[in-house]
C-alpha cells in the first residue's frame, strides 16, 4: 500500500480553500498511485479558530464529506481527514475515512481531549475504530491519544497494521513526532502515518514533522517544518517479520499476570 501524509500550512483559511488543496493533492497523489491521503486534525474547519469551530461542523455524511468522497471514487483512492463534527447539539473532534469508491468505512470522535481549547467546544468518543481497506487492517486515532502506550496497544491487539494520526501537533511538541510516535510502532509492530500542520494560526504555531514510520521504528518518510506531501510504500510483510525479531504482542499477557500476581501478593 502508498500512502501520502498530507502536511498544509495552518493559515490556510476557510473550508473551500481547505478543500480545494485537498482536492489538488489527491489529484497529485492519484497520478503516482497512492492508495491514501491523510490528513490533519481538524483539516476541514482550522484547529485554533474558535467558534467557527462550531459554525463549521457537520454531520458525519455532510457536504464536505460527500464532495471528498465524490473525488475519492472519482480518482480511485482513499482519504482521511479531521473535521469537527456534528450530531444533533453534540460536536466531536472526529477523523473520517473514505475509501477508493466513496464510501466511509470508518469515522473516528478523539476519545481524550488534551489540556487547552478543545475542551470549550468538543464532546468526548469512546472507541477506536478498527476497519479493513484493500489488504490491511488499520486503526484511526487523532493527537494526543498517540501519546498513550494503552490506547495503541488495544489497536495492534485488536490486529492492526497501520495507524493513521490526525494531529494539531503544537511548535513545542516536536518530541511526539520525532520521539513517540517512532517508539509506538515499534512496540507495537506497526505501520504509522502522521499527518500534522505546519507554520501558524491565529498565533498558534505547529511543528509540522508529518511522518510515515515502519514496524521497527525506522522512519520511511518525514515532512519538513514547511507545507509538504511525503509518501511512502508500505510492505505489511514486515509486519510479521519485526513482530518475531521483537514479540512484544506475544509476550504481553505473561509479563500482565505477573505484575498482576505481584500487585495481588
Amino acid at each position: 500500500m502508498k500512502i501520502a501524509v498530507a502536511q498544509v500550512d495552518a493559515s490556510l483559511a476557510g473550508t473551500e480553500n481547505r478543500f480545494c488543496w485537498l482536492e489538488q493533492q489527491l489529484r497529485q497523489a492519484a497520478t503516482v498511485n497512492v492508495d491514501l491521503v491523510v490528513f490533519p486534525e481538524l483539516y476541514m474547519s482550522g484547529y485554533n479558530v474558535g467558534e467557527a469551530l462550531h459554525r463549521c461542523a457537520e454531520a458525519q455524511d455532510g457536504p464536505f464529506a460527500r464532495r471528498a468522497g465524490s473525488l475519492a471514487k472519482e480518482l480511485g483512492l482513499a482519504v482521511a481527514y479531521g473535521y469537527p463534527e456534528s450530531d444533533g447539539n453534540t460536536v466531536y473532534n472526529a477523523f473520517i475515512f473514505i475509501d477508493d469508491c466513496g464510501r466511509t468505512l470508518a469515522n473516528h470522535r478523539k476519545t481524550v481531549l488534551p489540556v487547552g481549547i478543545e475542551h470549550d467546544w468538543f464532546a468526548t468518543g469512546s472507541t477506536v475504530p478498527l476497519f479493513r481497506f484493500k489488504n490491511a487492517v488499520i486503526g484511526m486515532i487523532i493527537c494526543y491519544e498517540c501519546e498513550f502506550p494503552e490506547i495503541l496497544r488495544h489497536l495492534a491487539l485488536g490486529g492492526a497494521q497501520i495507524v493513521l494520526v490526525a494531529t494539531a501537533g503544537g511548535a513545542d511538541w516536536q518530541q511526539v513526532p520525532t520521539c513517540i510516535v517512532p517508539s509506538r510502532a515499534y512496540e507495537n509492530g506497526i505501520f504509522m502515518a502522521y499527518a500534522n500542520y505546519c507554520g501558524v494560526e491565529n498565533g498558534h504555531g505547529f511543528c509540522g514533522l508529518s511522518c510515515i514510520v515502519d514496524p521497527y521504528g525506522a522512519v520511511l518518510a518525514r515532512a519538513s517544518q514547511t507545507e509538504d506531501v511525503v509518501c511512502a510504500n508500505l510492505d505489511l510483510g514486515v509486519i510479521a517479520e519485526a513482530r518475531a525479531r521483537v514479540p512484544f504482542l506475544k509476550h504481553q499477557q505473561a509479563v500482565v499476570s505477573k505484575l498482576n500476581a505481584v500487585a495481588d501478593a
